[in-house]
């Protein structure tokens, strides 16, 4: 097995400038990272993680902590699938690893973390989610354990960073989408009234309808439980065109209008949020906007790092950029 003199030797160094350059120290040029770099992958080299440890008190280790499972909901949510796959990506490219936090409540979930903390398992912690009083969020940051957020900026913005796309104006965009395609009465649909992002984006119709001088309808709850309501709702207002909080909402929609005999987009024309792979499972083909969540991902690893390598950085609020990807589920009128 490889050892670190070995590398060091066949990179023409010094072992020391080996070990510094495993723990990327700046004062290592980029010119000699790379070429001591090349040494270990053409010997095999394996750094020994628990002398690291040992030596650094870092484990190289990311928590990722998921929202509480409290329902089926986010268990199937294609977003965390993506975004996990991005950070783990980008985590690996960091030559960090990536360990998970889960639990059925907050309860359960701060009791993962404290554990993973007090095991020294992570360094810092990704928080796949925004929550005000959330005491996840509280705890880490009384432990002054290094994180970051991906989700709307709530609280502690002077001491958390947090990295998101701006979901008020994926809203508003939407509205003034359809209406350039013609329409001019326009819901918003969602399946929950209190979760954040749903919020963000149902803040943001009501900011265009209003700006574009058009009737605002009350937010339409489709769910298992709310399907009278739902129907009743459409027929009281007559939508031309609905913005959904999500596609897994909107695939949910489509099934139940198609059950219906109502057609999509010739009755009711259709635009969602988050270009999941949802959105080309059935037709018709889902008109999305791509929020990015590979971005999203790879860019709350690289905050995290920056944090652990320079426990000074400042907080910082990242927008993602969005866009909008045009298919089948919004027509013309």
């Amino acid at each position: 097995m490889a050892t670190i003199k070995d590398v060091a030797k066949k990179a023409g160094v010094s072992p020391s400038t080996v070990s510094r350059t495993l723990k990327d120290n700046p004062a290592i040029s980029e010119e000699t990272k790379i070429k001591v770099r090349a040494a270990m992958d053409e010997l095999g080299y394996v750094p020994n993680i628990a002398a690291q440890v040992l030596a650094t008190g870092l484990t190289h280790s990311l928590g990722v902590i998921l929202p509480p499972l409290t329902n089926r909901e986010n268990i199937s949510q294609p977003f965390y699938m993506e975004i996990l796959t991005a950070i783990n990506e980008e985590a690996s490219c960091n030559s960090q690893v990536v360990s998970i936090a889960t639990g059925a409540t907050l309860d359960e979930l701060v009791k993962q973390v404290k554990l993973m903390h007090r095991q020294k398992r992570a360094d810092g912690f990704i928080i796949l989610y925004s929550e005000t009083k959330d005491p996840v969020k509280d705890y880490l940051l009384k432990e002054k354990v290094p994180f970051v957020v991906i989700g709307a900026a709530v609280d502690n913005t002077n001491k958390v960073t947090y990295i998101d796309n701006d979901n008020k104006a994926i809203g508003q965009e939407a509205v003034f989408y359809l209406n350039s395609r013609g329409h001019q009465t326009i819901g918003f649909v969602t399946d929950d009234l209190f979760g954040q992002v749903g919020q963000e984006r149902y803040q943001g119709y009501k900011d265009a309808v209003s700006e574009l001088h058009i009737e605002s309808l009350p937010e339409l709850v489709f769910s298992s439980q709310t399907i009278d309501s739902f129907k009743k709702h459409l027929r009281t207002f007559l939508p031309t065109a609905l913005v959904v909080k999500d596609d897994l909402v909107a695939l949910r929609l489509i099934q139940w209008v198609n059950n219906q005999g109502i057609k999509i987009p010739k009755d009711y024309s259709i635009i969602s949020i988050n270009n999941s792979s949802f959105a080309e499972i059935m037709h018709p083909f889902l008109t999305t906007y791509d929020i990015n969540i590979q971005e999203l991902g790879k860019e709350s690893v690289r905050k995290l790092v920056a944090i652990l390598k320079d426990e000074n950085t400042e907080p910082q609020k990242v927008t993602i950029p969005f866009h909008l990807i045009e298919r089948e589920s919004v027509t013309s009128i």
